[in-house]
């Protein structure tokens, strides 16, 4: 089982431009993003990002967390979405004995949960240098737990790959 994580932030740690993150990410950070997508066996979002962000078709299950009883925006058109009230432990413990690799595609609030829990085994970051907006990255990896595996940097952005190292 692993559970990965993916998030673009700005600058100022800032998840988001107008609403969404698209706006803060560029082709190179797009690229990552798909190729993460092609690992995962299924995909976990927050409600709040099937409020914003375009997940009405996805390559694999996408898992919503959501207090709402219905599959909230564009994931209520999605034929492989699955609701899920649970919390974020609650939910992965249920899913990853049925999806081995989990990608979790949320914004700040649910990647600093999954942080702050315990719960990532890898975060891949991507730094560009616009400002975003709220929600904000406020928590750093290696705080709990992750170590810096990678990282590279072109003129529009810093690629940061962090893991959680196995106990010895």
């Amino acid at each position: 089982m692993a559970v990965i994580a993916n998030l673009v932030v700005g600058s100022n740690g800032g998840t988001t431009l107008d609403g969404r993150s698209r706006g803060l990410s560029t082709p190179a950070d797009r690229e990552r993003f798909h190729e993460l997508r092609k690992r995962a066996d299924a995909i976990v979002i927050g409600g709040q990002t099937s409020r914003f962000e375009p997940y009405s078709k996805t390559p694999v299950p996408l898992i919503v967390l959501t207090r709402s009883p219905t599959l909230p925006g564009s994931a209520a058109t999605n034929p492989q979405a699955i609701l899920s009230g649970g919390d974020l432990a609650e939910t992965l413990a249920h899913f990853s004995p049925i999806y081995p690799v989990i990608l979790i595609e949320a914004g700040a609030t649910l990647v600093v949960v999954a942080l702050q829990s315990g719960l990532l085994d890898e975060l891949f970051l991507t730094e560009v240098k616009t400002f975003g907006g709220e929600p904000f990255l406020t928590s750093c990896p290696e705080d709990y737990g992750l170590v810096l595996l990678e990282e590279s940097q072109s003129q529009q952005e810093r690629f940061l790959h962090y893991a959680r190292l196995p106990a010895r």
